[in-house]
């Protein structure tokens, strides 16, 4: 080996080795980084043990756990929240009551009945930050706990991003309600385009009943929700309408897959538009409903599409027309448009587009124009024009009927009922911010105003005094 070649091995390896230096480097941070907690928690000489979610289902959570120090505990925080769509860290605070001591047990229940309860199967995490007289801080590790009943000897079938949880039916009465929801996935990516980003929990109940007592405050109508934000969907299911249960299923889901594409904090989803989304996903209205629909067309009964972008009637007999006539201008949009229009039309609402912009920039017409392309495609009478164009304000969602003799009461619907959320902590608060009464606010200005007054008398005293010198500098 000569030595020219000699002194290119050494150059080759040292250059290997400066190209590997940074990665090396890296390594080694990351594994300080992933010690400095521990580190830091031993050093701080708070610990936790014995730390537990007790649930006493659907009405409470109580978190406890048993903190000593070496120093006296003064100060501990409960940070709680639920794993689901957010917009932003959100993370809400309890202040449990305790005596200051070296040793403390502290305990905060979450009261259901005081803030609406979270879904059946919502995931619930906590964690405690700590912090004694001697200004050590500890936060604990955070800890997750399943929102659910222990009174039912719940199964599982978890294939092809469909978790099917059921107790009561058999292992063919899961698997039949299993395979009809993944055949309802399948079709839907198909015919719309949506598919599942993350697995969906359908909990399947053995009857309305169940499903109404695991909630609180739900309509005693109710047959069936689905919770976008936690990716789940609750049914109450009989062996005799099981065929109802199925349909179900596809209209939940579809709601599932619609909130999360078109997630927004920007805006707001028309109910027209998934209402009819999700009659689409579950093959259409049925036979009652798509006679009103067709009554209407004849009779020029059809309610106009801005209207429809807002509330729905809850009752059955006017909703039926709202959800069929949601259903044919969703079906109209995708027949003469195609999916990925859809998709498009989903993902600027998404981005923060008003209704008509989202039409306009998709399909080249408002809400407006495409009631005119559709009842010129169905066979309707021209719109009647009228000066009273506005739609209510927030779309509403009520939940799905309950069957009766194995067929629906009246369309499947989803929830109404606004879900709690934790209070998200403001990362650079301002005086006004801290602000949450119209008592604190008028007593702001109260403090403003006298402290304008006062700068105001001390600015006239100021110029009172110098033209009084001037005068006494004259003489």
């Amino acid at each position: 080996m000569n030595a020219d070649f000699r002194r290119s091995i050494k150059k080759s390896a040292f250059i290997c080795a400066a190209g590997l230096r940074p990665f090396y480097l890296l390594v080694l941070s990351s594994l300080i980084l992933v010690q400095a907690p521990s580190l830091a928690a031993a050093q701080s000489g708070i610990t936790a043990t014995d730390d537990q979610a007790t649930l006493e289902f659907p009405e409470r959570l109580t978190f406890r756990v048993d903190l000593q120090s070496s120093a006296e505990i003064n100060s501990i925080i409960l940070e709680y929240g639920t794993e689901q769509l957010t917009c932003g860290t959100v993370i809400a605070k309890a202040f449990p009551d305790f005596t200051p001591s070296k040793k403390v047990t502290a305990e905060w229940t979450w009261e259901m009945k005081q803030s609406g309860s979270e879904p059946p199967g919502a995931q619930i995490w906590w964690r405690w930050r700590v912090t004694d007289s001697s200004g050590n801080e500890q936060v604990t590790e955070k800890q997750n706990v399943t929102w659910l009943d222990d009174q039912h000897a719940w199964q599982t079938l978890s294939e092809d991003s469909i978790n099917l949880h059921w107790y009561r039916g058999g292992q063919s009465f899961g698997r039949e309600l299993h395979d009809s929801a993944v055949a309802s996935l399948a079709d839907l990516a198909q015919t719309t385009g949506l598919k599942p980003d993350s697995p969906i929990d359908l909990y399947i109940y053995a009857n309305t009943e169940d499903m109404q007592d695991a909630v609180l405050y739900e309509p005693g109508w109710t047959g069936g929700q689905a919770y976008p934000a936690n990716n789940i969907v609750i049914i109450g299911i009989t062996p005799s309408d099981i065929e109802w249960g199925k349909r179900t299923e596809a209209h939940e889901m579809t709601h599932v897959l619609v909130g999360h594409l078109a997630f927004t904090c920007l805006g707001s989803i028309p109910t027209w538009l998934n209402e009819g989304l999700a009659v689409y996903g579950e093959g259409g209205p049925e036979g009652d409903m798509q006679a009103q629909f067709e009554n209407a067309v004849t009779d020029n009964g059809l309610i106009s599409v801005r209207s429809l972008s807002g509330n729905f009637s809850e009752d059955p007999a006017k909703a039926g027309l709202s959800y069929s006539e949601s259903y044919s201008l969703v079906n109209f949009l995708i027949e003469e448009y195609g999916q990925e229009k859809m998709l498009a039309l989903l993902r600027a609402l998404r981005d923060g587009a008003t209704v008509d912009e989202a039409l306009e920039t998709t399909y080249g017409f408002d809400i407006e124009g495409l009631e005119d392309a559709w009842r010129a495609k169905i066979g309707a009478q021209p719109r009647a024009i009228s000066g009273n164009l506005e739609a209510t304000p927030i779309p509403t969602l009520v939940p799905t009927y309950v069957p009766v003799s194995g067929a629906p009461l009246g369309p499947t619907l989803s929830p109404t009922r606004a879900r709690p959320i934790p209070t998200p902590i403001p990362t650079q608060p301002s005086f006004f911010s801290e602000l949450k009464t119209n008592t604190e606010l008028a007593l702001a200005g109260t403090v403003l105003l006298c402290v304008a007054m006062i700068c105001v008398l001390v600015v006239g005293l100021i110029i009172g005094l110098a033209v009084l010198q001037q005068r006494r500098l004259k003489l």
